[in-house]
């Protein structure tokens, strides 16, 4: 498979300096780091779960509201509370 990579400028003078401290082929360096950085990020999406439930689990979103725990299963008479006691007359 060939790539084509384009470094930012940045880069471009780290993988220089690497190049003059290692005596090694820019190619050499690449495919080092570049297998490195691939091995890395496929550990890391392979311990982390995929299921988007388990993510929302991990998450710091469950549990940070309060409120009765069948707010869903009766939100249509919850709502009519709400309406009717905002709107009620009396």
């Amino acid at each position: 498979m060939d790539i084509t990579i384009h470094l930012e400028e940045e880069q471009a003078d780290k993988l220089k300096y690497i190049q003059q401290q290692t005596n090694q082929d820019a190619a050499v360096v690449l495919n080092r780091s570049l297998a490195e950085a691939i091995d890395a990020y496929y550990q890391q999406i392979r311990s982390s779960p995929l299921d988007p439930l388990a993510q929302l689990r991990q998450s710091k979103f469950i549990g940070c509201f309060k409120g009765e725990p069948d707010l869903a299963a009766n939100s249509e008479e919850n709502f009519k509370a709400i309406m009717n006691e905002k709107y009620d007359s009396r």
